[in-house]
């Protein structure tokens, strides 16, 4: 007797969910090594993946098909190596994020959501976007700065954003106050934090050169301003041996430890890149010599 349709899809779901569990238990035992097994596995691009993630955790070197509960139907479902891959490195989702819920459940929640005023906010932020591919003018920035006071964080950050894609002058000098008007309760957790690190953000995607000082003091100083290594990275290099050597007569371990980060990513000849790395290793400092061995492996 002919299997149904839906039998047939069962035993598939049921075989990558038993293949998924062996893939986890072998990858768990200390004696697989580099012998990885051959399904179930893709190659992560570690410096993808250090260009968009803020984290001193080791970043994979591959994906390995997992399983998860759907939160919404409590199913078991795999969420595989290539999915993982396109999530972190096409989308560029965080990489501690993980799957939540499943193909058919995602698609009841969208299709929920496309109904109009079913999603006031969703439909909020996406005006927001659309006003950032476009020059702004007065309306515009009335609508940005409503949305910078509502009560809704994610409005607030979509708005910060918005500000960032602009660019100009005028968003620029916006951002810079939100970042001093919030300086004080950085409380893990608050809006005030929040604020800074989308500030901050926004600044990543269009400080201008002109404020490249500010900028690169505002990096050194703060742990939360990591967005600013992108436009920073790009000045030349020129201007980083003067920087270099006044930290070093400064000597202060967060500050090195932050510009060692950020000459990893300066686009450097291969001779001043080694030079770089080579003093940082040399420094007293313990967690300065963490910092250049991991800097300068993950910028690889």
């Amino acid at each position: 007797m002919s299997k149904s349709g839906k039998q047939r899809r069962a035993e598939i779901k049921h075989k990558r969910l038993e293949r998924a569990r062996r893939l986890q238990e072998t990858l768990a035992k200390p004696s697989h090594g580099r012998h990885l097994p051959v399904g179930g596995i893709e190659p992560a691009d570690r410096s993808l993946l250090a260009r968009h993630n803020n984290t001193f955790g080791v970043l994979p070197e591959f994906y390995a098909d997992v399983v998860f509960v759907c939160r919404d139907c409590g199913e078991e479902e795999v969420w595989t190596a290539k999915q993982q891959k396109w999530w972190h490195e096409v989308a560029l989702g965080p990489i501690g994020s993980t799957a939540v819920r499943c193909l058919p459940c995602r698609r009841a929640r969208r299709a929920a959501h496309d109904r109009p005023g079913a999603n006031l906010v969703g439909e909020r932020c996406a005006r927001l976007r659309a006003l950032g591919t476009r020059e702004p003018d007065a309306e515009a920035w009335r609508e940005v700065e409503a949305a910078l006071a509502d009560k809704w964080w994610g409005v607030r950050t979509v708005a910060i954003a918005t500000l960032g894609a602009w660019g100009d002058a005028q968003a620029v000098g916006r951002l810079r106050r939100m970042i001093a008007d919030h300086a004080e309760g950085r409380r893990w957790g608050s809006w005030d934090q929040e604020a800074r690190r989308a500030a901050f953000k926004a600044l990543g995607e269009c400080l201008p050169a002109s404020e490249s000082d500010w900028g690169l003091a505002q990096y050194l100083d703060h742990g939360d301003t990591w967005a600013l290594r992108r436009p920073l990275s790009r000045l030349p290099t020129t201007h980083w041996e003067p920087v270099l050597a006044a930290e070093w007569r400064r000597n202060e371990t967060p500050r090195l430890e932050r510009l060692c980060w950020l000459l990893a990513g300066v686009a450097a000849d291969a001779a001043q890149r080694q030079r770089w790395r080579e003093r940082f290793a040399r420094h007293p400092d313990p967690g300065v010599r963490r910092m250049a061995g991991y800097a300068w492996e993950t910028a690889r």
